[in-house]
């Protein structure tokens, strides 16, 4: 078996013609850029939410008649030792009007493809990422399985298009065969034992990843997969049973997530309430709902009572005290990816590169005691210096 490091949410700026793919990503996301700044994160598998693009399609179909892009037994495609899988993400509206994000995997540009075609008429841009889907969801769902795919929630719990968050309390109302689906995606203000407190989620794995909008967010969340290969196959087989195959999602702590409790955009009041807050309580007015303000509003089981693969929080590199853009160039060339220095790299070489004040805040940050201001509304949180 071999230890895998994942993030299957990445997203494309621009096309090798420089045309816009995700419009709200850095336009240096390109897929020459990911791939080298996965190597340089530490991690060896990829998931291109936006494949299913035209022009990012078009760009993966040449890299593969070049042979920079190989097919891989068992489903993926190898770009020197980073595994991708193409994949989509979509926008779906449920009957009561509100919409989410999934996500659909491929095991290759061939069913990529292929669901791309068949998805052509129902959206209004095929160039652009995260589509509104004109179809149902049962109607995109089964689209996905024809063709050999895999399909998660995206970010389920935020309050900006994640299912649980903003559009229902159980996927059975969205979809009619919800066990179709091969899991769900945490999101950035969410963790492993906020998700169990509801009971509808405990039939399928939990799955971290960054939701990259730039190349310094790449590997921000990942999952650690325990695979016999490094396929498509072995990947979707690991989610079965609540991921059975999985080691252990790592994300950012859940309150430096920018949705993590709720806002009052009017009065500028970020809610600290110990009970879930869901109106201002200075205007008494709508807030931005928090994810875990919202999570506390639905909860129905105890989350003790579920065995699930470890959570295990961290801090971005560069979001810890005395790590700069300099600093962090420094410790990727003389102590390896950024994997391995937030986990593994000895505290003396990281001070030696850069510093005591970093060196520091990766101790305190090894031994959970960085304080956090948490955040909401849209603003990320923030290590308190």
């Amino acid at each position: 078996m071999t230890l895998v490091y994942a993030d299957l949410h990445i997203h494309v700026g621009s096309t090798k013609k420089g045309k816009p793919v995700k419009i709200t990503a850095s336009r240096k996301l390109t897929l020459p850029a990911l791939v080298k700044t996965a190597q340089e994160k530490g991690l060896q598998l990829l998931g291109l939410v936006d494949a299913s693009c035209s022009g990012v399609l078009e760009d993966l179909k040449d890299l593969a008649e070049q042979g920079t892009l190989q097919p891989v037994e068992g489903g993926g495609c190898r770009w020197g030792d980073i595994i991708l899988f193409p994949g989509s993400e979509v926008e779906l509206t449920h009957t009561n009007g509100r919409a989410a994000h999934f996500l659909a995997y491929f095991p290759n540009l061939e069913a990529v493809e292929e669901y791309a075609f068949a998805l052509r008429p129902y959206v209004t841009n095929p160039a652009l990422s995260t589509q509104r889907v004109r179809l149902s969801p049962d109607a995109w769902l089964e689209l996905v399985c024809s063709c050999g795919g895999a399909a998660l929630a995206a970010h389920a719990f935020t309050p900006h298009k994640g299912v649980y968050g903003n559009c229902v309390t159980k996927l059975g109302e969205m979809f009619t065969q919800p066990e179709l689906l091969a899991g769900l995606e945490l999101g950035l203000s969410a963790d492993t034992s906020m998700a169990q407190c509801i009971h509808d989620t405990h039939r399928f794995a939990y799955t971290a990843s960054s939701d990259a909008h730039s190349l310094a967010t790449m590997g921000r969340e990942f999952t650690v997969y325990d695979l016999p290969t490094v396929s498509f196959q072995a990947w979707q087989s690991a989610l079965l049973g609540q991921g059975r195959g999985i080691r252990a999602t790592h994300g950012m702590d859940p309150r430096l997530g920018k949705y993590y409790r709720s806002f009052c955009p009017r009065c500028q009041v970020l809610a600290s309430d110990p009970q879930a807050v869901l109106s201002c309580p200075q205007c008494r007015g709508q807030m931005v709902k928090g994810v875990w303000d919202r999570i506390q509003e639905v909860a129905d089981f105890p989350e003790s009572q579920v065995r699930r693969p470890p959570y295990i929080s961290h801090v971005p590199l560069l979001m810890l005290p005395g790590v700069g853009p300099a600093v962090y160039s420094r410790l990727m060339e003389n102590v390896g990816s950024e994997i391995h220095v937030l986990y593994h790299a000895a505290l003396e070489g990281i001070e030696a590169v850069a510093g005591g004040r970093a060196a520091a805040s990766i101790r305190d940050l090894r031994g959970g005691a960085l304080p956090i201001q948490p955040g909401g509304g849209g603003t990320y949180g923030r290590v308190i210096q």
